[in-house]
């Protein structure tokens, strides 16, 4: 219980939180960018594309507008079109979305309610009995690799299917030692403002193939052939890169571990705090894996409602909670309904560790310059709510 003596405070739910140095840097580099004349795809992004790729031990990066082209990308350089991509359900709909704009059909397959990433007994039953698949995107939920990553990989190796890491979560996550993005034959990442790196929009694919990179550089500036020529060798987009939001990346570059060190300080923090809670159990994560925690996330048992507990908090507390990861599965979307040509039927597949994890679990606020302070009202806010209920 929260004492009475203690003055209720507000944490938001997010908080970016620039320094004034910050601040500074930002605003010369802003103004550089207007002096001179070149506000998308000039030196920042090159800059931004060459600084990500070595800081995520990668061979090729290429900036994006969106964290959704950054998977359409790869998508089409290695021709989904008019075949099967499967991905988890349990996912933003940006990833099933990005395989239908890329020409293909969708196949989703169930969670392991383990550890909230795709089950590899379900992706077995699906391989087995879905022809045609070209691709499988794993998706890095909440900044947490699959300790099953390697078998998952080697599955889809054999049935010659490649698999795509939507790392959208998981800038700096490793997993025995590797980054995410570099499991894959690509990874693509989200700059969005509530993901581990900010650049208010943007994404970012990386590859270590030369010839997916080459085709990635043509296809996001409208399939030319080469850069300043109106010649064009594919179906491309406007997918082009901004100076402004490299600029801010390469902000995000300068303070990226120390903002990873940060998240993993707090994680560590609320992991300490909610033991012994009942009806809460906190996300099992693997002895060989160091998450980015781009979200806090714990289970509530049957008897916790989320929507309720959520809604004390702020209104009695003044806590804002984030949004779940997700809430809403892709299986479930009514958009599907609408247009049901799109996904291919996964048979036997009732989705009942989706619908499970989706269900049961609730986030807490987790972002670099949230103090030891707010973590512990966070946590007494909870216990105070929980044994009120």
């Amino acid at each position: 219980m929260i004492s009475k003596n203690i003055t209720p405070i507000k944490v938001p739910l997010l908080r970016l939180d620039y320094s004034e140095s910050e601040l500074g840097v930002l605003a010369e580099g802003f103004k550089d960018i207007l002096k001179s004349g070149h506000l998308t795809m000039s030196k920042n992004v090159e800059n931004f594309e060459k600084q990500f790729a070595k800081w995520n031990h990668s061979e090729y990066a290429l900036g994006t507008n969106s964290g959704t082209s950054s998977l359409e990308i790869p998508l089409r350089a290695i021709d989904v079109r008019n075949k099967v991509v499967i991905c988890p359900s349990n996912t933003y709909m940006a990833t099933p979305l990005a395989a239908i704009h890329a020409g293909a059909k969708v196949c989703f397959v169930d969670t392991d309610e383990h550890n909230m990433q795709l089950s590899i007994d379900s992706l077995k039953r699906i391989l087995e009995s879905t022809p045609n698949v070209a691709c499988l995107i794993i998706v890095h939920i909440a900044g947490v690799i699959s300790e099953n990553i390697h078998d998952i990989i080697a599955l889809c190796d054999s049935y010659g299917v490649k698999v795509l890491e939507d790392a959208a979560h998981a800038h700096g996550a490793l997993f025995k030692g590797t980054r995410a993005g570099n499991f894959g034959f690509a990874g693509s990442f989200s700059f969005y403002p509530t993901k581990v790196m900010n650049t208010a929009e943007g994404g970012m694919m990386v590859t270590r193939d030369r010839d997916i990179y080459e085709s990635a550089i043509s296809l996001r500036e409208h399939g030319k052939l080469e850069s300043g020529k109106n010649i064009h060798i594919e179906l491309g987009y406007n997918w082009r890169f901004s100076e402004i939001n490299a600029l801010l990346g390469l902000n995000e570059l300068k303070n990226a571990e120390v903002k990873m060190a940060q998240r993993r300080h707090i994680a560590a923090r609320y992991d300490s705090l909610l033991k012994n809670i009942s009806g809460i159990k906190k996300l099992a994560i693997h002895s060989d894996l160091l998450p980015s925690y781009s979200k806090y996330i714990m289970f509530l048992d049957g008897q916790l409602s989320r929507q309720t507990i959520k809604m004390l908090m702020k209104n009695t507390h003044g806590v804002e909670c984030p949004g779940e990861v997700y809430s809403d599965p892709c299986h479930s979307q009514p958009v599907f309904q609408k247009y049901p040509e799109y996904v291919v039927n996964t048979t036997g597949e009732d989705f009942k560790g989706t619908n499970k994890v989706c269900e049961s679990h609730m986030c807490l606020p987790l972002y670099p310059g949230l103090t030891d302070g707010e973590i512990d009202y966070v946590v007494d806010s909870l216990k105070s709510v929980v044994a009120n209920l």
